[in-house]
């Protein structure tokens, strides 16, 4: 359960870190076509400021596996645990994941600009 509430979390940070504002909107004047709509929400998405603050997190993300997984394991050996899993080798599984999450969120913002784009010149 404490999975699902920090997927949450952290993705609704991460979320609020790349949707770029509305004042920051492109205009364009005539029809665009699919491949020019996604060029452009490329730009907007990562472009923005608040990008830095996206990529950070994650820079962070990855140190807090990285270090829970280093600190476990130095538990693990100073009380004599035997855990029936290293934590170490769990260590590229979790940053994989987190990577295929951030990555999955972001490329769905970028979609979703986009279509909008497209949606504004077929109105």
């Amino acid at each position: 359960m404490e999975w699902i509430v920090m997927v949450v979390i952290w993705g609704g940070l991460m979320l609020y870190f790349i949707i770029p504002f509305h004042e920051n909107a492109d205009q364009h004047q005539h029809k665009i076509t699919i491949k020019q709509a996604l060029i452009s929400s490329f730009k907007r998405v990562t472009g923005q400021k608040k990008m830095i603050l996206a990529v950070s997190f994650l820079l962070l993300t990855y140190l807090a596996i990285w270090y829970s997984a280093k600190d476990l394991a130095w538990y693990n050996q100073a009380y004599g645990v035997t855990a029936a899993a290293d934590p170490a080798g769990k260590v590229p599984i979790y940053l994989a994941g987190v990577t295929i999450y951030a990555l999955m969120l972001y490329l769905t913002v970028v979609g979703r600009q986009a279509l909008c784009f497209i949606r504004q010149k077929l109105i």
